[in-house]
């Protein structure tokens, strides 16, 4: 399998946090800007910050030491990252789908889109390390 390119998983990290932040923005009766700027930085943010994590820990380099880097060091079957992915990916539709369901306050709509926008996002993480 060949890697994908810096630039195609710089620019899928700022179309995922632009969505988010479009989703935040107007998703309530009213428009809300500031809060859509809010969430699309966040969101961009950690995922840049996780991408650094997991480049650090595969890298050839020496890494500073720390919890990630100890985790990396683990010998373990790469099926179970499939299997992450598959539970992830589930728990992540299940959260947009229980939108329909339960009550959407605005407190409890924002939690869910959070979860089910992590959880996708983290599934398909698990399934690329597994492809690796």
């Amino acid at each position: 399998m060949t890697g994908v390119s810096d630039t195609a998983v710089v620019g899928a990290i700022a179309a995922v946090s632009v969505l988010v932040g479009l989703v935040v923005a107007v998703g309530g009766p009213q428009v809300d800007l500031a809060a859509g700027v809010v969430w699309t930085g966040a969101t961009g943010m950690v995922l840049l910050r996780v991408r650094g994590w997991v480049r650090e820990a595969r890298s050839d380099e020496p890494p500073e030491p720390g919890p990630l880097v100890r985790l990396a060091e683990l010998d373990y079957d790469p099926r179970y990252d499939r299997y992450l992915g598959v539970a992830l990916f589930l728990l992540g539709v299940g959260a947009f789908a229980s939108l329909l369901v339960v009550d959407t306050s605005d407190s409890n709509a924002l939690f869910l889109v959070g979860v089910g926008h992590f959880c996708l996002i983290a599934a398909l993480g698990a399934v690329a390390l597994a492809e690796r």
